[in-house]
């Protein structure tokens, strides 16, 4: 190597705070296997570059710390095989000067040697996999929370309850519907009051040093995602943080070849490792994400999605926030946007949903000190606070709605943090009504779980964060299941009863109630978009409002399919295809950019 890329090297590792082997390879100044051939000349020892078989005793879930392992028989007569980073090479060289006789070890690079080391682990950690959460607290799993005969109570139950709202108007029907309609204004005013608040919420910005810098790992799950594979590498090779510093796991299903293929082709230029999932049940996110958790190296660890294009700076930012923040905050939750809302209104309207679901609604939840229902990318957490809760529910469908909600209960933080993403939207009716069913029918499942116990729930959160919990289950799929048979009869009161002209105290009633409803919940609906729609300057969306109802029908049809689908395969993961949008499109048909491409 010319001696100035040498000094180039120590003096980044010297800014960053790692060892100078790291910067050197983590930079791609030096190919890893060159530098550990001449590594393993200079000790005189044999270069493993292939398969190895490790001793049968061997400490498998401590090698990869320790950086060697015990080796099992071999053609090259060693009994030990190592892979040092930093201290660990000055220590390996001072060993063979020491030692006269000769060495018995062999030396091989990182990535083969946990490559190999995580084949082997994996299938324990796919046996893990599913009970994690279950091992911590089996009261807060959903697999035991969901069973036929419990549905078949709640269905019942709740028929029973709701039948007298479709009779004419009665004082039954009036007792029965205060109750639901407290809980519908409760909802209202959470997003009202919510999206006020979010007005107030200005997040500080700060720095801190290369050297400060925590290592980070960033997860990303992908299932039949090929056609997105070089856009996601070029997404986190845009990623501004230092490369020794950032370990970067893939997770593909063991089906998926095509996938894994595709990243092989185009892999960042950041170290990363892909993991093959294990076949197993259930075939979910939370599973495969529960399945890397054995190999993250990082104190900090982020989610992304497939089809994800984070800001740059989103793990600094994440780290500054962290570092100012106390030990409570276990998790911080970027802003989601979209980035094809001009493909058509619906596109348009889901940009407008999440401007005010992550630019409005989150942050006021956050200022109020409430639980949020995390979105399921761009999560951000500390490594060890997840350890302790269980990390992902393998058995729910929304787990990050699950999580969000389990870290509030264990006495834990989420905030917002002021960096965003950009996703793609579904852009067909039928991808969409896939994706909220799915969203749904895990809100089910968690409103499943942790009602169970209303009791220990109120306990672990305190009456309001209950109170609000339970109206965001509410607002999150029992509106959307009974808002068209509730404005159904609204409409028919309006026009052929006695709605707008009562005559009894008891129709005086129903008319106050139905009237402050149905208006209350048009300004919490359409004002939180407005404010996202300003915060995110979506103003050239604005023709989207037009398809609100058309989007509510939608959201009846996922609302029902969830129900239907929770009582039939209550854990069948539906997943939403990527890649399709009009500006994915076009950007596969251009040739690849060979400067931002590792090959």
């Amino acid at each position: 190597m010319p001696l100035e890329v040498l000094r180039a090297a120590a003096s980044l590792a010297r800014r960053q705070g790692v060892s100078a082997d790291r910067a050197l390879l983590a930079e791609g100044l030096l190919g890893e296997d060159d530098f550990y051939r001449v590594l393993a000349r200079r000790a005189g020892v044999v270069f493993v570059d292939g398969p190895f078989e490790t001793a049968a005793f061997a400490d498998l879930e401590r090698a990869c710390d320790r950086g060697y392992v015990r080796l099992g028989a071999n053609p090259f007569g060693a009994e030990w095989l190592f892979a040092p980073r930093g201290e660990g090479i000055a220590r390996l060289i001072g060993a063979v000067r020491a030692q006269r006789r000769k060495m018995r070890f062999a030396v091989t690079t990182p990535r083969n040697f946990s490559a190999r080391l995580h084949r082997r682990e994996l299938a324990s950690a796919a046996l893990a996999a599913p009970c994690k959460v279950e091992a911590v607290d089996p009261k807060l799993c959903a697999q035991h929370a969901i069973s036929r005969r419990r549905l078949a109570k709640v269905f019942a139950g709740s028929a029973l309850a709701l039948a007298p709202l479709f009779q004419s108007d009665t004082a039954l029907a009036l007792i029965v519907a205060l109750p639901l309609a407290a809980l519908f204004f409760g909802h209202v005013l959470l997003r009202l009051y919510a999206s006020a608040a979010a007005l107030e919420t200005q997040e500080k910005r700060c720095r801190i040093d290369d050297a400060a810098l925590p290592p980070y790992t960033v997860i990303v799950a992908l299932y039949r995602e090929a056609r997105v594979a070089r856009q996601l590498a070029e997404a986190l090779d845009r990623l501004d943080y230092p490369r020794a510093k950032l370990q970067i796991l893939f997770v593909v299903e063991a089906d998926d070849q095509e996938t894994a293929e595709a990243l092989r082709e185009h892999p960042p230029r950041s170290p990363h490792e892909i993991l093959v999932a294990p076949p197993g049940l259930p075939k979910t996110k939370p599973r495969a994400l529960n399945i890397a958790a054995p190999f993250v190296e990082g104190e900090l660890l982020a989610v992304f999605d497939a089809e994800d294009k984070p800001h740059p700076r989103q793990l600094r930012d994440a780290a500054a926030k962290f570092a100012r923040s106390p030990e409570s905050v276990a998790c911080l939750q970027a802003s989601l946007a979209i980035e094809n809302g001009e493909d058509n209104l619906f596109t348009a309207f889901f940009a407008l949903d999440y401007a005010a679901l992550f630019d409005a609604f989150n942050p006021g939840l956050c200022a109020f000190g409430l639980p949020i229902f995390l979105g399921g990318t761009s999560n951000h957490f500390r490594v060890a606070i997840l350890k302790k809760i269980g990390f992902w529910d393998a058995w729910n469908v929304t787990e990050d709605a699950d999580l969000g909600l389990r870290l509030a209960r264990h006495g834990y933080q989420v905030q917002t943090l002021a960096s965003h993403t950009f996703e793609e939207a579904p852009v067909t009716l039928k991808a969409l009504v896939n994706q909220r069913s799915r969203w749904m029918k895990g809100w089910m499942q968690t409103a499943l779980t942790h009602l169970r116990d209303p009791r220990q729930l109120r306990a672990d959160l305190g009456l309001a964060r209950t109170l609000a919990t339970l109206v965001m289950f509410v607002g999150g799929f029992l509106g959307p299941l009974l808002g068209p048979l509730l404005a159904a009869i609204f409409a028919w009161r309006a026009a052929f009863g006695e709605m707008l002209a009562p005559k009894t105290l008891v129709d005086a009633a129903f008319s106050t109630l139905w009237c402050s409803l149905a208006l209350s919940g048009l300004a919490s609906a359409f004002w939180p978009m407005y404010l996202g729609m300003r915060r995110r300057k979506l103003e050239r969306l604005w023709p989207a409002f037009f398809i609100a109802p058309l989007w509510q029908a939608m959201l009846t049809l996922a609302a029902w399919r969830a129900l239907i689908e929770l009582w039939k395969n209550p854990y069948l993961w539906r997943k939403t295809e990527h890649g399709l949008s009009r500006r994915d499109r076009s950007a596969r048909a251009r040739p690849p950019a060979r400067s931002t491409i590792a090959r």
